[in-house]
């Protein structure tokens, strides 16, 4: 049954692609990067939705004695005449791993495809599928256990001691109607935000399937998308192998006052099809309307969907100097705030960062600093109780957040150097964070978005960072050598390192890694 369904996913894309190169560029940081440096900086293009579009860069070349190879610079198969192109290439990846702290090695195999065409600059159709043979280091392993779900993926297939083996399926069919409307629809993962981390939506999670409208006028960009997302069960004792539908409607605003200065407004509402009886019926036909606020709307429906509204300003201040910022808002009564009581339905999150290119006049030096924090609650819900039990409506998907790794309840400081030259990049990343924890089953003080915002310990005298706090420190030094630009194929080395403690345990993981990989999503944390 697997094999017939990569067949078919196969045998789609090919048939697409003649009928119909890919204009985005993916997600991943560590092929990004390498574009960044000459985005096209204006008032029409909007930097805060991703992936970006191809026409955001200027052309970047690569000369080095292996430029008339195709190996090194060109795509695997590549088919143009005067409307179609059709572009065909290799996802690989083959990397091993030694922990010293579980003394162990483990190993990254992956291989697939990617199918990119387009027909009259109308029509786009991507589509990457592999397969994946896979362990993991020991702090997936509750994730893994637990619900047998592969991070940020979904559930794996087969499983053989720790050698794990999944598939993943992303595709894009867009139509361009006009110069200022696009349409698309497909399998995919979306970042919103000039951060590292996004407080608004990342490709934290599994990809989910979605239809998406974009209109792109004067100055603004406005999104409107519909994704089906899928969920593991809340209650106790019920098989944690079912997946519940929910879906999210969102809506996003993009503003660039001038070309140093740009706005961005965000909202989003998380509901599922059922009924208050728990019998399945189809979801609400008011959240398809693409201009509504969907706070007032749920207040006015009175429903218990969970909504979220976000806000972001983000400034140029020098020609290569940048300042961004978000505020994510679940809920917040200001009065609360002014007399310290310690209301637990303030719930809130902020995220201030800088980013420098080419510091010091040096060209291809990065250099960032962010940080972020979230009230506990943030993302979480109730329950919607369904028949065969209780369902999620917090801000997440396969049991993994849609926004922040961390949650809720969490204060996070992230440092990054990117030394770039020619193919080669260095890189350090450093991660400081404190996260309040549960300490057992039944009090949830925040932290885990998956718990019930019902199971509080009270109502008033909530404090940030309560509960167990744990300390989490990432330390990651990295090499790579980008062996093909049109593919992102890399080769990569370096050291990663990660401890966390709290009063209870020590968790330690000091990695060394190396070998070649098509990274299509950010996969570490």
């Amino acid at each position: 049954m697997f094999l017939k369904k990569i067949f078919f996913v196969l045998l789609l894309s090919c048939i697409f692609g003649f009928s119909a190169t890919a204009q985005f560029v993916r997600l991943n940081n560590d092929i990004s990067y390498y574009h960044e440096t000459n985005l096209n900086f204006d008032t029409v293009r909007h930097y805060t939705i991703k992936p970006y579009k191809k026409d955001y860069y200027k052309d970047v070349h690569f000369q080095n004695i292996f430029s008339e190879n195709k190996l090194f610079n060109d795509n695997l198969l590549e088919i143009k005449n005067k409307n179609t192109d059709f572009i065909l290439n290799p996802i690989i990846t083959s990397s091993c791993y030694k922990d010293f702290s579980d003394k162990r090695f483990f190993s990254d195999l992956r291989a697939g495809i990617s199918v990119q065409s387009s027909y009259k600059n109308k029509l786009f159709i991507s589509s990457d599928i592999f397969y994946s043979a896979t362990e993991f280091p020991s702090y997936f392993d509750d994730l893994i256990n637990k619900f047998g779900i592969i991070p940020h993926f979904g559930k794996y297939i087969k499983r053989t001691n720790s050698k794990i083996e999944f598939y993943s399926w992303t595709g894009d069919i867009t139509y361009q109607a006009n110069k200022y409307i696009s349409l698309s629809g497909g399998r995919g993962k979306f970042f919103l935000g000039n951060g590292y981390r996004s407080l608004f939506l990342s490709d934290n999670s599994n990809a989910f399937p979605y239809v998406k409208a974009e209109v792109n006028i004067w100055k603004i960009k406005y999104l409107w998308m519909f994704t089906k997302l899928s969920d593991v069960n809340l209650s106790s004792g019920v098989n944690t192998n079912i997946l519940y539908d929910k879906a999210a409607f969102l809506h996003y605003f993009s503003l660039n006052i001038t070309k140093r200065i740009n706005f961005d407004f965000f909202e989003t509402v998380i509901t599922n099809p059922y009924d208050s009886n728990g019998r399945h019926i189809s979801y609400d036909a008011v959240y398809f309307n693409p201009v509504i606020f969907y706070r007032p709307t749920e207040f006015y429906k009175g429903t218990s969907d969970n909504s979220l509204m976000g806000i972001a300003l983000n400034a140029r201040l020098f020609k290569s100097t940048f300042l961004y910022s978000q505020f994510i808002l679940d809920d917040i009564i200001i009065s609360s705030l002014r007399d310290k009581s310690g209301w637990w339905g303030n719930k809130f999150g902020m995220q201030a960062g800088i980013k420098v290119y080419n510091v010091l006049n040096i060209n291809g030096l990065f250099v960032r600093g962010e940080i972020n924090a979230v009230r506990p609650y943030t993302y979480s819900h109730g329950e919607a109780y369904v028949n065969q039990g209780i369902a999620n409506l917090n801000y997440g998907n396969f049991r993994q957040e849609l926004a922040h790794p961390f949650g809720a309840n969490f204060a996070e400081g992230i440092a990054l150097i990117r030394y770039v030259k020619g193919r080669f990049s260095a890189k350090v990343k450093i991660i400081s964070a404190k996260k309040g924890e549960d300490i057992n089953d039944t009090v949830s003080y925040g932290g885990n978005i998956y718990k019930s915002y019902r199971l509080r310990p009270d109502d008033y005298g909530i404090k940030f960072l309560q509960g167990e706090i744990s300390n989490i420190r990432i330390f990651d030094l990295g090499f790579s050598y980008l062996i093909n630009p049109e593919y992102g194929l890399l080769f990569n080395v370096g050291f990663y390192y990660r401890k966390k403690t709290n009063q209870f345990t020590e968790e330690q993981s000091q990695i060394i890694y190396f070998g070649l990989s098509t990274d299509i999503f950010n996969s570490s944390f």
